[in-house]
Parts: structure tokens; sequence; C-alpha cells
């Protein structure tokens, strides 16, 4: 699936920012005001993002959870390409653990909040029942990890169907944490890292800036100024939705010509540098596939989990080509930031392809980007096997 931005005229975005509470148990939170604005201003930059600012609808300070349900309605109704849709406020947990979503007037008494705070299962259905091919859902609350954990849920009703259309859910917290709004700052600090992401673009991605390019760098960010580890969920092709162009793209430099020698005369000057000798070679080619099948089975055995997608590509066009279509895309896989989130970069698809006895399978470009990959996720191999 190549990355795209959404269809301008049939996608649809709902911003929601809760930032004034009449309860005294709930403190205000200023900076959310700051927050959806500031979104939807990128998301519909002419330059940058894929909205139309008339496609971008913004819900600041909604009294009562009647008004956020009439317009999740409205904008589930109109969106067939992409829909995305945002909450920043506060989160509260009934005595079950359901998770609901402050508005002004909510009462956070865990016994009563399912009176006055929209359910979670609101955005669920919404999500469910739309015809959007692409569905984004981005929580920035407190316990927002409760939104991946209901999409997950294997007794879910609609976790099947969300998985097969393609979703993606990003929350601002662990299902148990609580989300950051330091005191006097303009943005709270997942959505400021958001922003971050996507103005200033990704460095090493492609022309446009997916999700599986987002939440990485979000990650990192988050993380290195102490902040909760954000959560995902999101299907193999939900990675490739494109949110924004990337700003710190740049096109590969073409590489200078040089002359060949007589023994190269003869290959199209369109097939690329590889060591052919090592490729014809159907044993190397076999080990190699066999790799890429054992790391399937070691990170199922050793991580739980199961690369299901991964394991179609390989037995449907082999590991070689499937290696060579995950090195050349224009963003890191899904599987890979999960083995990067588990720490087992030893396990992914670059690291494979760097042994020595299978380098010479692959171009130097290709070799070149597996390095740089995994050095970027702060993953050096050992010396013999670079």
């Amino acid at each position: 699936m190549n990355a795209r931005l959404p269809d301008r005229q049939t996608s649809r975005a709902l911003l929601i920012g809760a930032s004034r509470f009449s309860n005294g148990d709930l403190h205000d939170l200023p900076a959310v005001v700051n927050n959806v604005q500031a979104l939807t201003d990128v998301l519909t930059d002419p330059t940058l993002g894929g909205f139309d600012q008339s496609s971008c609808r913004v819900l600041t300070d909604p009294p009562t959870q009647q008004q956020v349900g009439d317009q999740i309605h409205a904008v589930v109704d109109e969106a067939v390409d992409t829909l995305v849709l945002y909450y920043a406020g506060h989160g509260v947990l009934n005595p079950r653990g359901d998770l609901f979503l402050a508005v002004e007037t909510t009462d956070p008494d865990p016994r009563r909040v399912h009176y006055s705070g929209v359910p979670m299962e609101w955005f669920r259905s919404a999500l469910a029942d739309s015809p959007a091919r692409n569905r984004i859902l981005i929580l920035d609350c407190c316990f927002s990890g409760h939104a991946a954990e209901a999409m997950s849920s294997t007794t879910s009703a609609v976790s099947g169907k969300l998985d097969i259309r393609g979703t993606y859910t990003l929350a601002s917290a662990p299902a148990h944490e609580t989300a950051v709004a330091p005191v006097g700052a303009q943005f709270t600090a997942f959505t400021s890292e958001l922003l971050n992401t996507l103005r200033q673009g990704v460095q090493g991605g492609g022309p446009l800036l997916t999700l599986g390019d987002i939440y990485p760098a979000l990650t990192r960010a988050l993380l290195a100024s102490g902040m909760p580890r954000p959560q995902r969920l999101g299907t193999g092709l939900a990675d490739h939705i494109a949110l924004t162009r990337n700003r710190a793209y740049r096109p590969a430099a073409s590489p200078a010509v040089k002359p060949r020698s007589v023994s190269e005369s003869h290959r199209s000057p369109t097939v690329p540098r590889r060591r052919v000798a090592e490729e014809q070679d159907p044993k190397v080619a076999a080990e190699f596939h066999a790799a890429m099948l054992d790391g399937y089975r070691r990170a199922k055995k050793e991580l739980n989990y199961n690369a299901a997608y991964f394991l179609k590509m390989v037995q449907e066009v082999g590991g070689l080509e499937a290696a060579r279509r995950l090195i050349r895309a224009s963003s890191v896989s899904s599987g890979f930031t999960t083995l990067w989130e588990k720490g087992r970069l030893d396990l992914a698809v670059e690291a494979v392809v760097l042994q020595d006895r299978f380098a010479g399978l692959f171009t130097d470009e290709e070799v070149e980007i597996a390095r740089s990959r995994l050095a970027a996720y702060g993953y050096h191999l050992p010396a013999q096997t670079s």
C-alpha cells in the first residue's frame, strides 16, 4: 500500500477540546484550546496538511455530552475517505474501568460519570459505523490507553471489523497512567510533541508523513522528556495512512556515474548493482528465506508477537523479495515499530539483511538503508556482522 494524503473532498476531522469544567474536582486545562487550534492549522495548511478548512471541525468546551454526540454523528455520516477524531481533556474511569471523556458539566465521581461524561463507546461505535476507508482516533487525556485496549479486546463485537477495514488509535498515555499538561505551557505534553513532529517532519522518511513515521518519532521525543509512553493500535496497512507532507523529506541524491568495467558492460543500466554470484546461489537465497521465517517464529515465541502480515508477504513473494520491499518502503513497518518498542530490533528484517552471509544479496543502497534505519532507532549491530 502506497502512502497518500486524505482526499480533501471526502475526508473529515473533528477536533474536540475540553478546557473548562464546572466541577471543582476537575481542574481547567487552558492549553487544550491551543491544542485544537494549532492541530487544525497544521492539518489544513495547504502546503502541509491533507484537509480542507471546511472539512475540519473544531468543538471547544462542549457543555454537555449530547453536543459531542451530535458532532460525532455529523462527521461520521460525511466522511468517505478518511475520518479523524481527536479529543483533548480529562479522562475519567468508572468502577469497572470504562473510560469516559469529560466535558464542561461532567461529574468525575466514578459512580456518576456515566450520566455526564462522553462514553468511549461512542467513539468506538462511530469508527465502526463510518463508511470512511481510513479511521484515526487520537486521544490526549488521562487513561487514554484504555481506548487501545477497547479496540483490541478479543471479546469486542467491533474489534474485528475495525482491524479488517484499517483503523489507527493513538493515545497519549498507557491505560493506567495520567497524561501530562504542564502548568503554564502552551500545549499539553503529548499534543506539543505531535505538533512538533507534524511541523518539522521525520528525517529519513518519505515525502508523506505517515502514522508509521509519526508514532516512533513521537515516542522517542516524549520518552526523552520523561513523559508517558504513548500507545497505539493499528493494522499493518493503517501505518501507511498519511496526515501531512513530510517537511524533513529530502530526495536521495543521484549517485555519481562511475565508469563501468568491460565485465559490467553487458548489464542493463536499470538493474541495481548487486553481488550477482551470491544472489544467484540458491543455497544462500534459501538460507535467507529460512532466516526470515525463523525471525517470525522467534518473535511469536519470545515476544508473543504474531507478525501475520509479514508472514503472509514472505510466503507469497519469498523472503528475499519481502525484505527488499520492506527495506525500500517510504516508512518503517508496523512490525519494525513493534520490535523497537519491545527492545528486539535484533529480530528485524534490517538486522538480518546486514549479516555478513546475506549482505551480498542486496544493493549497496539497500544495505545502507538498513544500517541507517537501525542506527536511527538506537540499534547497532556487532562490528563483526556489519
